[in-house]
């Protein structure tokens, strides 16, 4: 029997390897004295590949943070525009953070040493308002503009709070998370709408006084 050759769909995926193996390692060994070395040994891809594919750990974060913002995407239904903003958005949070936990061990070893960094955490809250940005926008909310821009730091602000008690949260249906997050959610949109009345009045006071 002639023996088949594996198709290269078979093989595994550098890239991919490497995010897993970095959320392994940072799991098991923290995250501030993993180097990309340790990581490429781990996963058994050679090191010069290694660092042609991510030249930093900051990039197999980022990389890591696509890939989970692309699985919320594909997995974001037209006909959940039907409802609530506020319940557009505590579903595609909660799916986020669904997909999130094969790596919670990992995204909280992460989470942990990167607050330590100022450096770190500013490349982290930047990498995070853009995936924030693309759950809005998956939610028909935009994202442009000053206005849109505002909208999507409050979402990050949320965002983190809601992380921090989800990595916390030991119960198998995520309910803390969720009151969490949906407190949260409520919280904002009740500011949104005391806000509102406040801005449309000044607004007509000023074209009065024109």
């Amino acid at each position: 029997m002639t023996k088949r050759t594996p198709s290269p769909r078979n093989k595994p995926d550098p890239p991919s390897l490497i995010i897993d193996t970095a959320l392994a390692l940072a799991a098991r060994d923290g995250w501030a004295q993993l180097s990309i070395r340790d990581i490429a040994v781990a996963a058994n891809v050679p090191i010069g590949e290694a660092f042609a594919i991510f030249p930093s750990k900051q990039a197999i974060l980022t990389a890591f943070r696509n890939r989970i913002d692309q699985t919320v995407v594909a997995g974001t239904e037209l006909d959940s525009l039907d409802g609530a903003v506020r319940d557009r958005l505590f579903d595609i949070l909660m799916r986020r953070l669904e997909v999130l936990l094969p790596w919670k061990e990992g995204v909280a070893a992460i989470a942990r040493d990167t607050l330590r960094d100022p450096l770190e955490s500013l490349h982290g809250i930047t990498s995070l308002n853009r995936s924030m940005a693309l759950m809005a926008e998956c939610a028909g909310i935009s994202s442009s503009g000053l206005r849109g821009r505002t909208r999507i730091r409050g979402l990050t602000v949320i965002y983190l709070f809601v992380l921090r008690r989800w990595l916390n949260d030991d119960s198998t249906d995520m309910a803390p998370t969720m009151a969490e997050l949906d407190g949260k959610l409520k919280t904002a949109e009740e500011f949104l709408q005391r806000l509102c009345p406040l801005v449309q009045g000044n607004h007509r006071k000023t074209e009065r006084e024109k």
